[in-house]
């Protein structure tokens, strides 16, 4: 049987034919080329990233649309809603959303804004789960979308609770709006602020004409797991108001986790 030559890197692009396994092999590395710092990719992306032939990644990522791993949205593909889907077949994801909804239900039925549930993810937050009724307005988001932790409120809570050092310091902060905080002298007063008063806002600093507020989901190991918030078009909401019944419900959340001991 002839050797390898010495020194070459095999790589799966070299083998002819593919096998199955290197087939799959090449889908999960499109479907990784995705974080979140890159939710939305074009095919030279995808293929940089990846990296596969543009030919091989035109192929697999059409194969992955059809099946709905993935999807497009302004010619450029981002993770389908059916393999959302199956990761959010993730115990703990699922958990937390199905225990949070009647809760979620609740603030929807008071404030009437559009409620939100996120996690952390990296150096992002994750919206889990979204409720929003008929008059709530506009969605914003879609569910399995990703915000950054400086400019959404959900992502203040997660800063201030979990540390600074959750933002990457190699890169600069970016700029979703003009409104959004970008210089970490002043992200860091604001969440020193949002340790204080145990919630946090956005002015229009993710999206304009957006705002946003947030509390934590607290254990009492003191251990935050995610965030609750609401979000309002035209003007903030009421934080004398809304504050207090995001609180009643995060609580009611964080209780429902710890009888089901699932954290």
């Amino acid at each position: 049987m002839a050797n390898a030559t010495p020194g070459k890197r095999r790589d799966f692009a070299d083998d002819a034919p593919a096998t199955a396994d290197s087939v799959t092999w090449r889908s999960l590395e499109v479907l990784g080329a995705f974080d979140a710092e890159h939710p939305q990719l074009s095919l030279s992306e995808i293929s940089r990233r990846a990296g596969l032939p543009l030919a091989t990644t035109h192929r697999l990522a059409a194969e992955l649309q059809r099946w709905g791993a993935l999807d497009k949205e302004q010619n450029k593909f981002v993770i389908g809603q059916k393999l959302w889907q199956i990761g959010r077949l993730a115990p703990v994801q699922q958990d937390i959303a199905e225990l949070a909804a009647p809760y979620m239900q609740d603030v929807l039925f008071v404030t009437q804004n559009v409620v939100n549930l996120f996690i952390l993810d990296g150096e992002s937050v994750l919206l889990l789960e979204r409720i929003s009724g008929t008059r709530a307005g506009s969605p914003f988001r879609r569910v399995g979308s990703h915000m950054g932790l400086h400019a959404s409120a959900a992502g203040k809570v997660m800063l201030a609770h979990l540390g600074m050092d959750l933002l990457p310091r190699e890169t600069e902060l970016e700029a979703f709006t003009k409104f959004t905080l970008t210089g970490r002298k002043a992200l860091e007063a604001e969440i020193k602020q949002v340790r204080q008063q145990g919630f946090a806002t956005t002015s229009q600093e993710s999206g304009l004409d957006n705002f946003g507020l947030a509390v934590p989901i607290q254990l009492v190991t003191g251990r935050v797991v995610a965030a609750l918030g609401v979000v309002s078009q035209g003007q903030p909401p009421s934080v004398g108001s809304v504050v207090p019944v995001l609180r009643i419900a995060a609580r009611g959340i964080a209780r429902s986790l710890a009888r089901r001991e699932m954290i």
